[in-house]
């Protein structure tokens, strides 16, 4: 899903180019941009929506790098590192001393979600607990079974 959503916006952003080639090419050879100056403030011209929806496009893969070159930082501070994607990137394990839950943010005005900041507030309002559920062999026994007779 997410490559398809990518393959459209690089089309979306494919018809943008050719259309406005297409525009230089009908001017007269005066009104040619010779300089990559030009042609930026022809592109500064678009509607606003349209840029919006190629840096939506953009901010997710620089966020993705953001959370790579993080966690690459983080190896050296924590014992543990446990990427958790979604809503949560990461939680940081520093063995006798925290566990931190970690969001990595890119960009000029990094903002949290709604989800994201309920989470930060459970953590704050120190609503976390430990969870400890135990199986017995006979049920992991009776649910393997289960899945082989499938």
């Amino acid at each position: 899903m997410n490559n398809e959503l990518v393959y459209i916006l690089f089309g979306i952003l494919a018809l943008i180019i050719a259309y406005l080639l297409g525009r230089l090419h009908n001017k007269r050879s005066e009104n040619i941009p010779t300089d990559l100056i030009d042609l930026y403030k022809g592109v500064q011209d678009l509607p606003t929506r349209v840029l919006q929806t190629i840096q939506g496009s953009i901010n997710p893969q620089k966020g993705k790098m953001a959370e790579l070159l993080t966690y690459a930082e983080l190896r050296y501070d924590y014992d543990r590192i446990v990427p958790l994607g979604w809503p949560i990137d990461f939680v940081g394990i520093k063995n006798n001393e925290r566990i931190d839950f970690i969001e990595v943010k890119s960009g000029n005005f990094p903002t949290l979600t709604e989800e994201e900041k309920h989470i930060k507030n459970l953590i704050q309002t120190g609503r976390v607990h430990f969870r400890l559920i135990k199986v017995s062999e006979e049920e992991v026994h009776r649910l393997v079974s289960a899945r082989k007779e499938e």
